[in-house]
């Protein structure tokens, strides 16, 4: 404390002290949380693995391995033939949406349908404004990320997102798609993930379909 010349300029100095003070306290504490905010983690460019998914909808489940190219905007997802299901059709599909095409293969008469995206590019990542859930430990050693997000963007429905990415990596662990109604979430899990692309040319459609004509849905 210093005193000028007053009581009155003593006392105006020590309060201006104070507040000063007071709000580099609160700023320090303020910038100390924000950097311990966990922010979204940028997911491989390019990855390949394997998932399983279930529609509570449909009570469909599927098993498939996974291919995604988020420069190009491709994916490619190949039914894993389940011998347990007599009768069920098994696809390949390939997503080229810079192309603005689906070649849709069947895996056992390899008759291939073209048609235009029957759904918009979603790339697998945390959407910048998602909400951080929390983190956690899955089998003991693989730490974790939860995080929402009220839309999926760019479908215009109202739905939920919800996904699990690892805090190494950020590679997909799981994600919920719920539509807003009862019954109509999707839930997919992701496992043998890798990064990269093995074989870029994967995503060349067989010759099969080079005569398929693109159907408009």
């Amino acid at each position: 404390q210093i005193c000028i010349s007053s009581n009155f300029i003593c006392l105006r100095y020590t309060a201006t002290l104070i507040m000063t003070l007071t709000l580099l306290a609160l700023t320090s504490l303020f910038l100390a949380v924000a950097a311990q905010t966990p922010r979204p983690c940028e997911t491989p460019p390019s990855w390949q693995g394997r998932a399983s998914s279930y529609d509570h909808g449909e009570s469909v489940h599927n098993r498939f391995n996974i291919s995604y190219d988020l420069a190009n905007r491709r994916k490619r997802i190949v039914d894993e033939i389940d011998a347990n299901t007599p009768g069920r059709t098994f696809h390949e599909l390939i997503m080229l949406y810079n192309e603005d095409i689906f070649y849709e293969i069947n895996l056992f008469t390899r008759v291939c349908r073209a048609t235009k995206p029957f759904f918009p590019w979603q790339p697998y990542e945390i959407p910048a404004n998602a909400t951080f859930e929390g983190q956690y430990t899955l089998g003991g050693s693989m730490v974790v990320q939860e995080w929402s997000d009220r839309v999926v963007a760019p479908i215009p429905v109202h739905m939920t997102w919800k996904g699990v990415f690892t805090v190494k990596g950020c590679i997909p662990v799981y994600e919920i798609i719920d539509k807003g109604e009862i019954n109509k979430s999707v839930t997919t899990t992701f496992y043998d993930v890798v990064g990269g692309l093995v074989n870029p040319n994967q995503f060349i459609p067989p010759p099969e379909c080079r005569d398929a004509v693109v159907e408009e849905l």
